[in-house]
């Protein structure tokens, strides 16, 4: 009787065990799917830089900046951005409209900063005035569809354009997105496996 007692002891010890362990994993499961994501290339609007079927590894962690800790600036342009915010020449992944659950998925370059003045003309893109160098072009030209400008940006807006300008729907046909659109910045191409790049 003892023997059978200490034997419902060890597969309770052992039970609780693995409960607690899938406890552990769903939680590091969860933490991760907050802070990164993962999507695959399904346009050929980001070539030579993106190419379909490849991909990435997408950091979430501006959204999770807690707006109390940002405070306002003392600027007219709004809200000093989270230390992880997109920056000029980065690629992002973001909703191509304001209802995630009806809107296109799309992956862009940053172009145009909040409170920025966009300008295409001249097969060129100017920021305030100032041509734009934009090595990951490959002196591909940068022609307009509606969105020319000059366009001032507001606070919240960015500007973005994928890399294959002939071939890309972004900001010069549906205009800025705003910070909210933004699902995060990618910083891994992590397949194919011997096309492994990070990005920051």
């Amino acid at each position: 009787m003892e023997a059978r007692g200490r034997g419902n002891l060890a597969i309770t010890r052992v039970l609780w065990y693995i409960a607690q362990t899938c406890l552990q994993v769903g939680v590091l499961v969860f933490v991760f799917s907050l802070l990164v994501g993962r999507f695959e290339i399904h346009s050929v609007s980001m070539e030579p830089n993106l190419i379909d079927g490849q991909r990435v590894v997408v950091s979430k962690l501006d959204h999770l900046w807690p707006g109390a800790l940002i405070g306002q600036a003392e600027a007219s342009n709004g809200a000093v951005p989270s230390p992880f915010a997109p920056h000029r020449g980065q690629m992002i992944v973001f909703n191509e409209g304001t209802d995630p659950h009806t809107s296109m998925v799309l992956v862009k370059r940053v172009v145009g900063l909040p409170g920025e003045t966009v300008t295409i003309r001249g097969g060129r893109v100017f920021i305030d005035g100032h041509a734009l160098a934009e090595s990951y072009l490959h002196g591909v030209a940068t022609d307009c569809s509606l969105y020319c400008g000059p366009l001032t940006l507001r606070p919240d807006q960015y500007f973005v354009m994928g890399d294959n300008r002939p071939d890309s729907w972004d900001s010069r046909s549906f205009g800025p997105i705003s910070g909210s659109q933004i699902i995060g910045e990618v910083i891994l191409r992590y397949w194919p496996l011997d096309q492994i790049q990070l990005y920051f």
